[in-house]
């Protein structure tokens, strides 16, 4: 029996599934192909990326049902981590055996058979464990499933040590099912080598394949966008007859209910394939809740937050992430001013100044580095004017003339906040005193992880710093990250050329490579001497709008 007709015979899904009662696979067309694809026996290491929350574990559990009752051998299940291994078998792994009546007349006699590591069948057994190195040394099986290795729990190497559980048999087969990985890691060396066959809508109207890509993929590949947004709706248009689809579950599920798989890569060898289906193969699911969710990460991308937008292309779209500076679209983030040019006329904007006091080298004295920054309430900004200056009364010149505000008039407090913020590493009694002078705020970094204050009743509590660790290839900052890795600091220089809400001008005249004032190469524990990791401080700006 194929996997595929188990499936229709044997599958029920409970009240907890997106479409409940028997499985039908006209609700679920693009899962045939990946299923039979389980069954070639030629095919030895079969590759799944799947849209988050779009079938890919019941992918998963009805290919190990049908293993379990139909083929002999013993089987592996690879988890995410040794937690999630004994939460996947309480949760999912004993729920599925219990519920199907062939599995549970397999089940051994023994008062163990069924554990949160291991499931002793009459003829076989399913081990279930984490992606730990002892376990990719243990068990001679004839079956191999893991979950989710596009995770950092899986290192490059990880996956050809589990597989080598199988051995030299010419009945094996390596099932890998994921969201979409880092470009490069390697389950995507796994999924390039096969055939990449990619889920395609099928046109109601004219019956031509066309591929459902997003934005900038559609135009690359088509000329034009294939999801097109009106407003807050969005619709569909096939790029061979311009017909349009509107975003109702009927519409939605004719587009899919035909569709079909087409290789991108079809000369691969028969042993590995490899299938992806995005979210938008789940018709169940709206286009305008992707639409949202887009554009909520863009508007994150925009203040340097890179993780919504990366989250969005690995578990919406399906594609292998690489760090990019996305478009934004219209005069954000594209360096097309000068420095001085007008901005943001009549809207309410606030003029910041950042100044660095060096001592200099060799016959070169003590000067001052400062930059003046105009922002508006989204946090988009532009450099209004950059002047190396000798003294901290042309500081205080330059604060006037450029309509910055400080804390003090003529020495005297008058009552309002300071916008001009002063670095006080070197000579700091001296910087302190000036700030004192003219009311401005002195800053100093540090290399603390956290700091800690005292809160009202003497309760100490602790706060991280409020830095986070660049994306190595763009520079751009993201969420901290536990895979701290080297980005050059000219790297991060010409990300912030381009990127808003630190946008440079044209006319910038230190070049890229003294535009990093605020990357610093901070030393890790426990590393060779000389490696380490630079770390973007987000500027230190008072609270200007509540």
């Amino acid at each position: 029996m194929t996997t595929l007709d188990f499936a229709r015979k044997h599958i029920v899904f409970n009240k907890s599934s997106p479409i409940t009662g028997p499985f039908r696979d006209e609700f679920y067309p693009f899962l045939r192909k990946p299923l039979m694809a389980a069954d070639d026996i030629t095919c030895k290491r079969l590759v799944i990326y799947k849209a988050s929350s779009c079938m890919g574990t019941v992918t998963g559990q009805i290919i190990n049902t049908k293993r379990i009752v139909c083929d002999v051998g013993d089987q592996k299940m690879v988890c995410q981590s040794d937690d999630d291994a004994a939460l996947w078998a309480k949760t999912r792994g004993k729920e599925w055996v219990r519920a199907n009546k062939d599995t549970m007349r397999l089940v051994s006699r023994d008062k163990y058979a069924i554990t949160n590591d291991l499931m002793i069948f009459r003829h076989k057994f399913l081990e279930i464990s984490g992606p730990g190195i002892t376990s990719a040394q243990s068990v001679q099986v004839r079956y191999l499933q893991t979950d989710e290795s596009h995770l950092e729990a899986f290192p490059d190497g990880r996956l050809i040590e589990f597989e080598k559980r199988m051995g030299g048999r010419w009945d094996r087969q390596g099932t890998h099912i994921t969201t979409a990985p880092d470009e490069g890691r390697e389950v995507d060396t796994f999924f390039l080598a096969g055939q990449q066959d990619e889920w395609h809508f099928r046109c109601p109207k004219c019956a031509e394949l066309f591929w459902p890509l997003w934005a900038e993929d559609a135009k690359e590949k088509y000329g034009a966008e294939v999801f097109v947004i009106n407003g807050d709706s969005i619709s569909c248009v096939c790029p061979h007859c311009h017909e349009s689809f509107q975003d109702t579950a009927r519409e939605r599920y004719a587009l899919v209910k035909d569709g079909d798989y087409v290789a991108q890569n079809p000369t691969a060898s028969s042993e590995t394939r490899s299938f992806r289906w995005s979210v938008f193969a789940a018709h169940w699911i709206s286009w305008r809740e992707m639409l949202i969710e887009s554009v909520a990460a863009m508007e994150a991308a925009k203040l340097g937050n890179l993780k919504p937008l990366e989250d969005f292309h690995k578990k919406r779209l399906c594609k292998s992430w690489k760090p990019f500076l996305p478009n934004f679209g219209g005069d954000k983030g594209v360096n097309d001013y000068k420095l001085g040019d007008p901005w943001k006329d009549g809207e309410e904007t606030r003029r910041f100044i950042g100044a660095d006091f060096q001592a200099g080298s060799g016959s070169e004295g003590a000067h001052i580095h400062a930059l003046c920054v105009e922002y508006d309430r989204q946090g988009n900004s532009r450099r209004i004017d950059y002047r190396r200056l000798d003294t901290f009364a042309q500081l205080h010149e330059m604060a006037v003339t450029l309509n910055v505000q400080e804390a003090k008039t003529d020495g005297a407090i008058n009552g309002k906040d300071s916008f001009v913020i002063v670095d006080s590493g070197h000579e700091n009694r001296l910087v302190y005193r000036e700030c004192s002078k003219y009311g401005w705020y002195a800053y100093r970094g540090s290399d603390l992880e956290q700091y800690h204050t005292m809160m009202q009743g003497g309760r100490q509590i602790s706060f991280a710093m409020p830095y986070s660790i660049p994306k190595p290839e763009s520079g751009i900052v993201g969420e901290k990250q536990p895979d701290s890795r080297h980005v050059h600091p000219e790297d991060a220089a010409a990300a912030d050329r381009l990127r808003p809400p630190r946008c440079a001008p044209q006319d910038w005249p230190l070049g890229p490579d003294r535009q990093c004032a605020g990357d610093s190469r901070q030393t890790l524990w426990g590393v060779p001497l000389g490696r380490g990791r630079w770390c973007r401080k987000p500027p230190p700006i008072p609270s200007v709008w509540n």
